[in-house]
Protein backbone atom coordinates (compact mmCIF):
# COMPACT_ATOMS: atom_id res chain seq x y z
CA UNK A 1 0.00 0.00 0.00
CA UNK A 2 2.71 2.32 -1.11
CA UNK A 3 3.38 4.30 -4.27
CA UNK A 4 6.92 5.48 -5.00
CA UNK A 5 8.04 7.89 -7.71
CA UNK A 6 11.50 9.27 -8.42
CA UNK A 7 12.50 12.16 -10.63
CA UNK A 8 15.74 14.04 -11.28
CA UNK A 9 15.39 17.80 -11.66
CA UNK A 10 17.92 20.18 -13.23
CA UNK A 11 18.03 22.38 -10.12
CA UNK A 12 19.74 22.63 -6.76
CA UNK A 13 18.08 21.27 -3.62
CA UNK A 14 17.60 24.88 -2.51
CA UNK A 15 15.68 25.69 -5.71
CA UNK A 16 13.56 22.55 -5.46
CA UNK A 17 12.81 23.28 -1.80
CA UNK A 18 11.77 26.81 -2.78
CA UNK A 19 9.23 25.35 -5.19
CA UNK A 20 7.67 23.42 -2.30
CA UNK A 21 6.89 26.76 -0.65
CA UNK A 22 4.81 27.67 -3.73
CA UNK A 23 3.21 24.27 -4.41
CA UNK A 24 1.56 24.96 -7.77
CA UNK A 25 2.52 21.34 -8.58
CA UNK A 26 -0.37 20.30 -6.30
CA UNK A 27 -2.89 22.66 -7.94
CA UNK A 28 -3.48 26.37 -8.31
CA UNK A 29 -5.08 26.77 -4.88
CA UNK A 30 -2.57 24.59 -2.99
CA UNK A 31 -0.57 25.64 0.05
CA UNK A 32 1.88 23.98 2.42
CA UNK A 33 3.15 25.58 5.61
CA UNK A 34 6.69 24.18 5.78
CA UNK A 35 6.94 23.59 9.52
CA UNK A 36 5.77 20.76 11.79
CA UNK A 37 2.01 20.93 12.37
CA UNK A 38 1.65 23.32 9.40
CA UNK A 39 -1.44 23.17 7.19
CA UNK A 40 -1.56 21.35 3.85
CA UNK A 41 -4.32 22.23 1.38
CA UNK A 42 -4.85 21.20 -2.24
CA UNK A 43 -8.34 21.33 -3.71
CA UNK A 44 -10.57 19.37 -1.35
CA UNK A 45 -7.58 17.64 0.29
CA UNK A 46 -6.46 18.91 3.69
CA UNK A 47 -3.84 17.74 6.13
CA UNK A 48 -0.85 18.64 8.24
CA UNK A 49 2.93 18.58 8.09
CA UNK A 50 4.53 15.87 10.22
CA UNK A 51 8.24 16.53 9.68
CA UNK A 52 10.52 19.05 7.94
CA UNK A 53 14.26 18.91 7.27
CA UNK A 54 14.85 22.00 5.15
CA UNK A 55 16.19 21.23 1.67
CA UNK A 56 16.21 17.50 2.48
CA UNK A 57 12.86 16.07 3.57
CA UNK A 58 9.17 16.89 3.91
CA UNK A 59 6.57 14.54 5.38
CA UNK A 60 2.86 15.32 5.50
CA UNK A 61 -0.51 13.62 5.89
CA UNK A 62 -3.55 14.50 3.84
CA UNK A 63 -6.96 13.24 2.77
CA UNK A 64 -9.97 14.22 0.74
CA UNK A 65 -13.39 14.06 2.40
CA UNK A 66 -14.57 10.47 2.92
CA UNK A 67 -11.13 9.04 1.97
CA UNK A 68 -8.45 7.38 4.08
CA UNK A 69 -5.52 9.57 5.05
CA UNK A 70 -2.23 9.02 3.28
CA UNK A 71 1.29 9.88 4.36
CA UNK A 72 3.50 11.61 1.76
CA UNK A 73 7.27 11.72 2.12
CA UNK A 74 9.41 13.83 -0.23
CA UNK A 75 13.17 13.31 -0.05
CA UNK A 76 15.68 15.52 -1.87
CA UNK A 77 19.26 14.53 -2.65
CA UNK A 78 21.48 17.04 -4.41
CA UNK A 79 24.03 15.66 -6.88
CA UNK A 80 26.02 18.46 -8.51
CA UNK A 81 23.69 20.53 -10.69
CA UNK A 82 20.71 18.20 -10.28
CA UNK A 83 18.47 17.08 -7.44
CA UNK A 84 16.99 13.61 -7.12
CA UNK A 85 13.48 13.72 -5.67
CA UNK A 86 11.83 10.64 -4.23
CA UNK A 87 8.13 10.73 -3.34
CA UNK A 88 6.53 7.95 -1.33
CA UNK A 89 2.79 8.00 -0.62
CA UNK A 90 1.51 5.31 1.71
CA UNK A 91 -1.54 4.35 3.71
CA UNK A 92 -0.09 3.26 7.07
CA UNK A 93 -3.51 3.12 8.71
CA UNK A 94 -4.69 0.62 6.09
CA UNK A 95 -1.88 -1.73 7.15
CA UNK A 96 -3.45 -1.91 10.59
CA UNK A 97 -6.72 -3.06 8.97
CA UNK A 98 -4.85 -5.96 7.36
CA UNK A 99 -3.78 -7.20 10.76
CA UNK A 100 -7.18 -6.74 12.38
CA UNK A 101 -6.13 -3.85 14.60
CA UNK A 102 -9.03 -1.60 15.49
CA UNK A 103 -8.12 2.04 14.96
CA UNK A 104 -9.88 4.78 16.86
CA UNK A 105 -9.21 8.24 15.47
CA UNK A 106 -9.42 11.13 17.84
CA UNK A 107 -9.05 14.75 16.91
CA UNK A 108 -8.75 16.86 20.04
CA UNK A 109 -8.21 19.79 17.70
CA UNK A 110 -8.99 19.90 13.99
CA UNK A 111 -6.09 17.60 13.03
CA UNK A 112 -6.16 13.96 12.04
CA UNK A 113 -4.98 11.26 12.19
CA UNK A 114 -4.16 10.82 15.80
CA UNK A 115 -4.81 7.24 16.69
CA UNK A 116 -4.98 4.69 19.41
CA UNK A 117 -4.65 1.00 18.62
CA UNK A 118 -6.63 -1.41 20.76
Amino acid sequence: MELTREITLPATAEEVWGSLEQPAWLGEDASIELHPDGDVRAGDRTGFVEEVEEERRLVFWWAAPEEDSTRVELSLEEDGDVTHVRIVESRPLAMLDLYGVEVVTAAPRYRQPEMLAR
